[in-house]
């Protein structure tokens, strides 16, 4: 073949091959407009639907008159995205714990009692008071340690320093020992020395307060004979009860006349509340005449607190009812529960752990609250009582197995159970199909709803609905016994 009919081949190829490329070029657009316009009959959602070309204005100019009825809002052209999850279900708070609160007033004014056994710093005739709520081997409380220095060299005999006590929930292992000894460091003059050491580090341990106690002079055989003999404890726990009663629930907590110290908590953002409180304390004073403590306490009497006691005070029968401890005890522990109630399985142990503190003067009694909503908490609250028949020991046995398989409460586990507690089961069955323990139970609701006990677990010391700190531990319940009734 010559060379021009290669060239001529060649060129041949090469246009036909455009005019096939350029043919079905065409075919596709013709085919693309078509279907942007097509509408599902009846359903005024497009079944197909394909946004203009960015490149081609025309096509979409074109659209409207392709179409004569309105389009479907955008939002319909396109698939929508899932819908997002629910929000989740709120949860019944857990025994006595309230649900969250609302932001904070800044200048809420807060009931801070102050005592005189505190620890303080600066003279009491000062206008403005600072209360300082920590523990030691809290990380918090020692990063805020240096601010009663920075006040003193700031402020002089204008603010006094107090220090307070917040050891319920105990941060660490050994917070209370630490508290207390160092109580009795107050007691002799060397409070603020022990303090700064302690202080010093988040390590902490019953050798080094020990060792950190000698170097500043305390007389430590006598601190240890007091704090062993519990000298110290309720003042301890007062203040953590205070530390509750005014929303102190984060270390540090500092109040200037009641005034909180919100986070970030630095004492730069201190001052400028002391500031404040120096300039209403001088004009109160000046329209009272009145200074010194009864001035603090006139700036604090109408501040907000939450009573750790509720009343009105209520009348329960324990006759036959299950209980640890001597029914005549000094303090009478109520609690309602339902053995379907998560939340209730975890106040047992706590009972029982305060009870065995004081076998003497605390008696644990348990009441029935089966709750509509927990199917199986009625049969349970009556085999429990079918094990109260055979001894108070035998109760308290099952009442914690039962706690422990609150899943499987049917009949049949329920009888399981009672052999598994050491209980005669033939006897044990014949009590529960004769129904021994209704009338208790009855009683029981009855006088839960006198109460205005609407739910579980409800405890009650000496006939006030406690309301103290969260999750009923046993040192709250310690520091309630002993700050409202003296244990």
């Amino acid at each position: 073949m010559s060379k021009e009919k290669k060239i001529l081949l060649t060129v041949l190829v090469v246009v036909g091959g455009y005019l096939i490329f350029l043919a079905g070029y065409m075919a596709g657009q013709n085919k693309q407009k078509g279907a942007s316009s097509t509408v599902t009959a009846g359903s005024g959602v497009e079944a197909i639907a394909v946004a203009p070309s960015a490149n081609d204005p025309g096509s979409a100019a074109q659209a409207p008159a392709a179409v004569p009825q309105a389009a479907p809002a955008p939002e319909t052209m396109v698939s929508e995205p899932p819908p997002p999850p629910p929000p989740p279900r709120p949860t019944a708070p857990a025994g006595n714990q309230q649900p969250p609160a609302p932001p904070a007033d800044p200048n809420q004014v807060w009931r801070v009692q102050i005592h005189d056994d505190d620890a303080k710093v600066g003279p009491d005739n000062a206008a403005v008071k600072v209360v300082i709520f920590g523990s030691y081997g809290n990380q918090e409380s020692v990063d805020f340690a240096s601010a009663v220095d920075n006040i003193v060299k700031d402020y002089g005999d204008k603010v006094q320093v107090r220090y307070k006590h917040k050891v319920v929930p105990a941060p660490h292992p050994e917070a209370v020992f630490a508290a207390e000894i160092a109580c009795a460091a107050n007691a002799q003059g060397k409070f603020w020395p022990l303090h700064n050491k302690l202080m010093s580090s988040v390590a902490i341990s019953a050798f080094s307060v020990e060792q950190a106690a000698k170097e500043v002079g305390v007389d430590w055989n006598k601190a240890k004979a007091e704090v062993d003999a519990t000298r110290y404890r309720t003042q301890v726990y007062r203040d953590s009860l205070l530390a509750t009663e005014v929303a102190a629930n984060t270390y540090p907590n500092a109040l200037v006349n009641g005034v909180r110290l919100s986070n970030p908590k630095t004492y730069e953002r201190l001052k400028p509340i002391i500031d404040e409180q120096l300039k209403k304390a001088a004009e109160l004073a000046k329209s009272s005449g009145k200074g010194g403590n009864d001035l603090y306490n006139e700036m604090v009497k109408g501040g907000k607190f939450f009573e750790q006691m509720g009343g009105p005070k209520a009348n329960f029968q324990i006759a036959q009812s299950p209980m640890l401890g001597k029914p005549d005890a000094k303090i009478q522990v109520v609690t309602f529960e339902d053995f379907e109630c998560p939340f209730c399985s975890t106040v047992g142990p706590n009972l029982k752990e305060f009870q065995a503190r004081y076998p003497n003067d605390v008696v644990v009694v348990y009441k029935h609250l089966p709750l509509d909503i927990h199917p199986a908490a009625q049969l349970a609250a009556e085999a429990s009582m079918a094990a109260l028949q055979q001894g108070q020991d035998k109760f308290w046995t099952y009442h914690d197995i039962l706690f422990k398989n609150q899943k499987a409460l049917d009949k049949d586990s329920l009888i399981r159970y009672a052999g598994e507690a050491g209980l005669d089961v033939e006897n044990f069955k014949q009590d529960l199909d004769a129904g021994v323990g209704k009338a208790i139970i009855t009683r029981d609701v009855q006088e839960a709803a006198r109460a205005g006990a609407s739910g579980t677990p409800s405890v009650y010391v000496n006939g006030m609905k406690y309301q103290g700190p969260r999750g009923y531990p046993a040192d709250g319940l310690d520091a309630v016994s002993r700050t409202y009734f003296g244990l």
